[in-house]
């Protein structure tokens, strides 16, 4: 009987066995892309698609201790066969992938393995420092003691050259800097699998090999490692236990540099002596423009050989003697673990991974958005400072435009507090429309690999950008009340300041959810431009809310333009008991500021109704943004 693994908490929250094999059999993927270029064709027939192959049943065995490089040209499927046998891609795939010969979740393979993108994501503000604390933190069993977690990372930090740049800037670190700052975050988990997607590309000779040493060294304290590589530096094969040769979605060899030399030579095939290894496999196995078909005729025959050639043997051996037995395929795509037998033997824990709770990821989530507010300060600053002196612009025609009130003056003052709401709600309402396309893919990939939840995220977002949409506004009416010497004393002014506060959150919601739906900020102008000029229209200025027609003035209901700017009205006009009428007997009178609210269709007692539906609007936004964020988590991240 195997010992039972301590559950301490010092430890890994996984205990596995260092003698994994992973073998995947006849893996097909396939991608649906678009199958003509006609816009008139897709007018009329509708986009016509069409599913093109990637890989095509290819196989292979790799053990712990061995690091493997998979080597071939531009497009032949060495990122989406890493992406599927690491379990990353949900869909469209066919095949086995067994560990010790088990078909196993995807649950268990993100526990058990970790991934190093080609080009990883990060919030580039954050130091390697703060970097690795936050993804320690998500990472982690929870049960870690802050000292335990900061020990680690100075280890890792340490292994891999990087302690002395703990306190500079993601943004300022080199490519080879970069790929060991994402390599260590994934080996805080101190995974048995590791699959790493070219982490050479854009490096010199000197960074790459760096990188692949790390990578060995790895490797032969009892883990599986695998890249991807492309056009590596001349030698850079010989640090690699073993390679896997891929030409169109093709398996072309799998074994090790020596035995894949003498198995070209034996089809007469040999590696010129001003070439590299690299640079041969990959030329021999290319596609050439122009002669398609040749080529493919020589993929086929390499493939062909490899299959039957002792080494194809030797692979297929291997895969059968990890084979433990059937099972069932238990990967359901729901997440749920179901024990490995493999593991299960061991008495291996892994359900007893403790991932911190929602609270404690939105508080580390509101923590990294503030970092990442505060080195951006000077931006913020800087449009805020555009805001203040568009106030300063606006209010300068208003100057004294309370004094002596008369009947040309009421135009006057309620197009400045239009003007009020209106430059608020714009510059708040688009201030937030790159929010969500420009952090989706860090979302996607996060989710992804189960970091945090996404009502925390978008939670998050919404607590650090509220300040400043109290703030600034708060500022700009204070501002604005002064220069134009609107009535009343500080209770007024509150009143007065409190619409335009609601205003500028609730356009802040509603911009987040058009940032939510839409991937790019073009897409989410189009229509929010419409919706901003249809709402604006019951803003009371263009039209005369009192006498519109019932099919339409419920339209003002779902206006912010319309709750804040009768809002701001009331607070102003009730202030006025009396208004100068004109000399001219002929020119209508109106004597009161009631009367005014009543000539533009406001109801004198709606503030507090403009309020709730402020911040209805604020509550609808937000919940359908969440939303849109929540189905769109579903999706699949690029790697």
């Amino acid at each position: 009987m195997q010992p039972r693994c301590r559950q301490s908490v010092n430890e890994t929250a996984l205990c596995s066995p260092t003698n994994l094999t992973l073998s995947w059999s006849n893996i097909c993927y396939k991608v649906k892309v678009k199958k003509n270029d006609s816009y008139v064709m897709d007018f009329f027939k509708g986009r016509q698609m069409e599913y093109i192959s990637i890989l095509n049943g290819v196989s292979g065995v790799v053990k712990s201790g061995t690091l493997m490089a998979i080597l071939g040209s531009s497009g032949a499927g060495k990122t989406s066969l890493l992406a599927t046998i690491s379990k990353r891609i949900k869909k469209r795939t066919t095949g086995d992938i067994l560990l010790n010969g088990k078909l196993f979740t995807r649950g268990l393979m993100a526990k058990i393995s970790g991934f190093v993108p080609q080009e990883d994501l990060a919030v580039k503000s954050l130091t390697v420092q703060e970097h690795m604390e936050f993804m320690a933190k998500m990472k982690i069993d929870r049960r870690y003691r802050r000292v335990a977690r900061s020990q680690k990372i100075d280890v890792l930090l340490l292994d891999l050259g990087l302690i002395e740049l703990k306190n500079s800037k993601l943004s300022t670190l080199s490519n080879g800097e970069w790929k060991r700052v994402s390599l260590a975050v994934q080996l805080l988990t101190e995974p048995k699998i590791l699959f790493c997607d070219e982490p050479t590309t854009g490096l010199d000779s000197y960074s790459a090999t760096v990188v692949i040493d790390a990578l060995k060294n790895i490797a032969v304290k009892g883990r599986i490692v695998i890249c991807s590589l492309h056009q590596p530096a001349s030698g850079l094969l010989d640090h690699f236990h073993k390679i896997y040769l891929l030409a169109a979605g093709n398996l072309a060899f799998q074994g090790s540099l020596s035995e894949a030399t003498a198995f070209f030579s034996s089809l007469g095939y040999n590696c010129p002596s001003i070439y590299s290894h690299a640079e041969f496999f990959v030329s021999l196995l290319s596609i050439i423009r122009g002669n398609e078909d040749e080529c493919f005729k020589k993929i086929i025959r390499i493939c062909a050989e490899f299959k039957k050639s002792a080494y194809g043997k030797k692979m297929t051996t291997s895969i059968e003697e990890s084979y433990a037995g059937t099972s069932v395929d238990i990967d359901d795509g729901d997440g749920k673990d179901i024990p490995h037998p493999i593991f299960a033997a061991n008495y291996l824990p892994l359900n007893d991974f403790k991932k911190i709770p929602s609270f404690q990821q939105l508080r580390w989530l509101i923590w990294r958005n503030y970092i990442d507010y505060k080195r951006n300060s000077s931006a913020i600053f800087l449009k805020f400072l555009i805001y203040i002196i568009g106030g300063l612009i606006l209010a300068t025609p208003y100057i004294h435009v309370t004094r002596n009130i008369d009947q040309r003056s009421i135009q006057n003052v309620q197009g400045l507090m239009y003007y009020i709401v209106t430059e608020t709600i714009f510059t708040f309402h688009y201030a937030v429309f790159y929010t969500f396309p420009k952090e989706m893919p860090l979302l996607l990939r996060d989710m992804a690999n189960g970091l945090y939840y996404p009502l925390p995220y978008y939670v998050s977002k919404v607590a650090v950008m509220i300040p400043g949409s109290i703030i600034q506004p708060f500022i700009y009416s204070a501002l604005i009340y002064c220069i134009t010497g609107l009535r009343g004393g500080l209770i007024s002014f509150l009143y007065f300041v409190l619409p335009v506060v609601l205003g500028a959150i609730s356009a802040g919601a509603l911009g987040c959810l058009m940032s939510a739906l839409f991937d790019s900020f073009e897409t989410a102008s189009l229509l929010s431009v419409s919706l901003d000029f249809l709402t604006l229209i019951f803003s009371g200025v263009y039209l005369n809310l009192g006498n519109l027609p019932a099919r339409i003035s419920w339209l003002k209901y779902i206006s912010q333009f319309y709750y804040s700017t009768e809002a701001v009205s009331v607070t102003q006009w009730r202030e006025y008991n009396y208004i100068n009428c004109s000399t001219n007997i002929d020119t209508p009178c109106i004597a009161t500021g009631e009367q005014v609210m009543e000539n533009f269709g406001f109801a004198p007692d709606n503030y507090y109704i403009d309020l709730m539906g402020l911040l209805a609007i604020f509550t609808f936004s937000h919940f359908a943004g969440f939303m849109a964020i929540f189905y769109r988590s579903f999706n699949e991240p690029v790697y």
